[in-house]
């Protein structure tokens, strides 16, 4: 079918080559001249070039692969439109030289100025990858509808075919041939020839392109009969019986067209209104039964063309095929601004000289037709085949008309169809509605206006009036204020019936009409969303579900919002946030007004909006939403409520974990979080040391710290708080437990609670050790927190493995320690002045960032020290300052400090030792 749908493509343009094959002689671009060079176009492809002088309306047609020449007068500017078929213009060459143009376009123009010398032109066409609609048919040749493919023509298969040798075809090879070109061969039979049954599911103006004459049995026309028996049986509209398609015929200003016309089941000839479309096959089901049209142009159309009562075409000598052109023609054009004679060949058959469309303003022209004269409108559902214009399938509407042919009193009164609305509303007023009454159907010869000035809330009238007896059309030509406007043409009628007026008059009829009151079917009366992230979502265990809001209705213009309303309705919102107009989101309240079509709907009035509960995890919004639903329009159902956009602040607490004095965020820390319902769960601290527990249900909540991270120490506090539709509130006093609560607001700032861990203590490890590296126990160390030493915080004394352990030292505090007794056989070391070393010491830990810096003695060391004289020892995450303290035997006075210092004071010890001993020799 793809196939078959590209041929059809190409066979468009290969008729409107055809067409324009037989056009008229035109006089050629200008006076020829003997002397005058020679201009040759030439066309490769599937394109089409129009050749023309500029600014002028000579022109004509250089065809594919059909050279254009002619001799133009030197200096003559000449003006090219080239138009591609599918196709692409690829390039344009003046004298083999290809110009600088935008290619890659279905058309272009070029401007041209002859020379003094021969010239020749060519104008190439390449393939252009195009879209169509694949199309699988069904048993009842239906189309169904699919994804678009892409396809590509194939035109060097075609080039090859061209160039066969075809003189000694038979005419059934010829007609296989060409149906095998067109894509058809598999619907052809034994003689080449397409059957009748193939128009059934194919547009039969194809009949007229090229080729396709020589595959079908009739030469003149085709029709295609309905099935008889389908058509008597359907109930509801008029139907196509059957469709009749004329052959190409000459038109009297040139060139070829080809139209057709549709008998209806009601006997009628059909006329198509919209000469792009699809035509409707007798299988094509109406969408409508046959519609009255008031369109003047339209009724002149069908009045005057062919079988029309004065058919202005076979007066002026058209043949009747003629006849069948011209009225679809300029019926098309009247219904939908376009036709057949518009689309192809560029409009020439619309443009030319007594073409078309000076024919449609002759017609235009004409008297308007008798008001007896009625042309009526049928639709279609889609067709079975697609318009070989433009490859829809959506069908054309049809038009056809015909003929159709005393004193009483009238009066119009009107009531409201629902004066649960109306009533006590001042919004709506009957005294407002006009009403005119017509001699025609059209309704454009007034009689009378019926002005409802009298009556109540409940009815307002006009009347009685005499009127002549006969058949008359009654039309609501303005609405009554806050109502829809009947859109009903009524007919009525004034006849002899024997009912006389209270007041005497005689053969009266009062013509009761009930009009409906303008309401809004509101869908969603509101939608609530989180007014952080404005969406219908909820954060954390928080829910849009459930959330109440009392809706109040008062009726009237001007409403006391101060008063009693005059309905009211609590409703809830859906899981994703909504209140729609149903009963199923109704908790309380009156019952709801409903329309016309009994769907739930609200009056011309005033509603105001309230939230009165707010949902799990939320805070109540306490906005009042005021909205007007005004008139608007002419129709029943209007659309004038705006739905509020209730922003719900979801309540949360964020749960900071710090460093005692510090801002350092703890991350990984463990709270035990105890809910209202006694329920527990484990949170923990990440990224910033921050929980943010968003959506928390209303009651009091427990906090209560579980782990921390190795370095602090746990804060042994509970929080308790609790959570309200207005806020949150601390239980717990927080003075004094490293704790603080600060509060939030219901409008968008998060309550917080900052909970402080302190830092974990650390020790101080002595090793005492002599020059040998041996052991030392027995020494005694003294712990102070004044540099005086005067203020001693802890005295210890080496073990037998010589270490001795000060714990429970604390972060950020300076210490200074000394050695204040020697282990046996030695002695404490002192400096040059006799003072014994004390040593400073003091750390910096912050776990969080994985940093303990120590100094000892101002030196700082930091966590990656792990060996040496000094260094940091890691005991099952507690941290360990180790020091090793080196003394000398005999008189060696020993050292402390670091295991190079000692050396050092030992080899100057060595040194005296030494001069003492030569001395003493030399004197002996």
């Amino acid at each position: 079918m793809n196939k078959l749908r590209n041929r059809l493509k190409t066979g468009v343009m290969s008729l409107m080559v055809a067409a324009g094959a037989v056009l008229p002689s035109v006089t050629p671009i200008m006076a020829q001249d003997d002397s005058d060079p020679k201009l040759t176009v030439t066309v490769e492809g599937s394109g089409t070039v129009q050749i023309s002088e500029k600014d002028s309306e000579k022109f004509q047609f250089a065809l594919p692969n059909s050279p254009f020449e002619e001799l133009i007068k030197a200096g003559t500017t000449v003006e090219l439109e080239c138009t591609g078929d599918d196709q692409l213009i690829k390039e344009l060459a003046v004298d083999d030289e290809i110009q600088n143009l935008e290619y890659g376009q279905p058309t272009l123009d070029f401007d041209f100025t002859m020379p003094d010398k021969d010239t020749d032109i060519r104008v190439v066409f390449e393939n252009a990858v195009i879209r169509k609609e694949k199309t699988t048919k069904t048993a009842e040749s239906k189309p169904v509808e699919s994804e678009s493919v892409e396809i590509k023509d194939e035109p060097a298969e075609v080039e090859s075919k061209n160039e066969e040798d075809t003189s000694s075809e038979t005419t059934i090879e010829r007609r296989k041939r060409i149906a095998k070109e067109l894509g058809v061969e598999d619907e052809i039979n034994e003689q080449g020839l397409l059957e009748k049954d193939f128009w059934q599911t194919h547009d039969i103006r194809l009949l007229n392109l090229e080729g396709w004459n020589e595959l079908y049995t009739d030469t003149d026309t085709i029709t295609i009969e309905g099935d008889a028996a389908m058509v008597k049986e359907r109930a509801g509209s008029v139907r196509v019986q059957s469709v009749f398609f004329t052959p190409f015929v000459p038109m009297p200003w040139g060139g070829t067209m080809s139209e057709g016309y549709w008998t209806m089941s009601n006997g009628e000839t059909a006329f198509c209104g919209n000469g792009d479309l699809a035509p409707p096959q007798p299988s094509t089901n109406p969408t409508t039964n046959p519609v009255l049209v008031t369109n003047e142009a339209v009724r002149k159309a069908i009045y005057y063309g062919y079988r029309g009562p004065d058919n202005r075409y076979k007066e002026a000598g058209f043949t009747e095929y003629q006849q069948i052109i011209m009225t679809n023609d300029i019926l098309s054009y009247a219904n939908s601004g376009t036709c057949v004679g518009i689309i192809a060949l560029n409009g020439y058959h619309w443009n030319a000289p007594g073409g078309m469309k000076s024919w449609y303003e002759n017609i235009q022209k004409m008297p308007t037709p008798p008001s007896n004269y009625k042309v009526y409108k049928i639709s279609f559902e889609n067709s079975s085949v697609p318009s070989y214009w433009t490859g829809t399938y959506k069908s054309q509407d049809l038009f056809y008309g015909r003929f159709e042919q005393e004193t009483g009193h009238l009066a119009v009164v009107k009531r409201s169809s629902n004066t649960a609305i109306s009533n006590n509303n001042d919004c709506y007023d009957l005294n407002t509605a006009e009403y005119t009454l017509y001699s025609d159907a059209a309704c454009t010869k007034a009689v009378k206006v019926f002005k409802l000035t009298s009556g109540d809330d409940n009815k307002a009238w006009d009347g009685p009036y005499e009127f002549a007896l006969g058949t008359y059309y009654l039309k609501e030509t303005k609405a009554a204020t806050g109502y829809a406007l009947d859109p009903t043409v009524h007919t009525v009628k004034v006849e002899a019936n024997g009912q006389t007026h209270p007041s005497g008059f005689t053969n009266w009829k009062d013509i009761e009409m009930k009009n409906i009151p303008q309401s809004d079917p509101v869908d969603v009366l509101l939608k609530k969303v989180d007014a952080d992230t404005e969406q219908s979502v909820p954060q954390g265990g928080a829910s849009l579900a459930d959330a109440q809001f009392t809706f109040k209705f008062y009726a009237g213009s001007n409403p006391n919002l101060d008063g009693n309303p005059t309905r009211t309705w609590v409703m809830k919102t859906d899981k994703d946030g909504y209140v729609k107009l149903a009963d199923t989101y109704k908790v309380s309240g009156d019952a709801f007004y409903t329309n016309s079509n009994g769907r739930p709907t609200l009056p011309l009035g005033t509603l105001t909006v309230q939230e009165t509960k707010a949902p799990a995890g939320y805070y109540i919004n306490n906005q009042i939403h005021t909205i007007k639903i005004t008139s608007k329009g002419q129709t029943e159902n209007i659309q004038t409520y705006n739905a509020p956009i209730v922003k719900e602040q979801v309540n949360d607490l964020i749960l900071t974990k710090v460093q005692l004095g510090s801002n350092v965020a703890i991350p990984g820390t463990v709270f035990t979080w105890t809910k209202p319902d006694g329920k527990t769960e484990d949170i923990k601290t990440y990224g910033y040391g921050q929980i943010k527990m968003t959506g928390l249900a209303t009651g009091v909540h427990k906090l209560k710290e579980k782990s921390v991270m190795p370095g602090y120490e746990l804060n042994p506090n509970e929080f308790s708080f609790e959570v309200a539709a207005n806020g949150i509130t601390a239980k717990t006093d927080t003075s004094g437990k490293n704790m603080t609560f600060t509060a939030g607001t219901t409008t968008g700032k998060s309550y917080q609670l900052t909970v402080e861990d302190g830092l974990e203590n650390y020790d101080l490890k002595l090793i005492k050790v002599n020059e040998h590296d041996k052991l030392l126990p027995g020494a005694e160390f003294t712990l102070y927190s004044d540099a005086a030493c005067t203020k001693v915080v802890a005295k210890k004394t080496t073990d037998a493995s010589g270490i001795l352990i000060f714990d429970e030292i604390k972060d950020r505090t300076d210490y200074w320690f000394k050695e204040t007794k020697a282990p046996d056989g030695y002695r404490i070391p002192v400096d040059s002045n006799g003072n014994v070393h004390v040593y400073k010491l003091r750390a910096e830990s912050t776990p969080a960032k994985g940093q303990f810096d120590f100094y000892v003695d101002g030196t700082k060391y930091t966590a990656n020290n792990t060996s040496g004289s000094v260094h940091l020892e890691d005991v099952n995450g507690d941290k360990v300052v180790s020091i090793t303290v080196v003394n000398y035997t005999t008189s060696k006075l020993p050292e402390t400090g670091s295991n190079g210092t000692l050396l050092l004071l030992g080899a100057g010890l060595a040194a005296v030792a030494g001069y003492f001993a030569l001395k003493k020799r030399k004197t002996n």
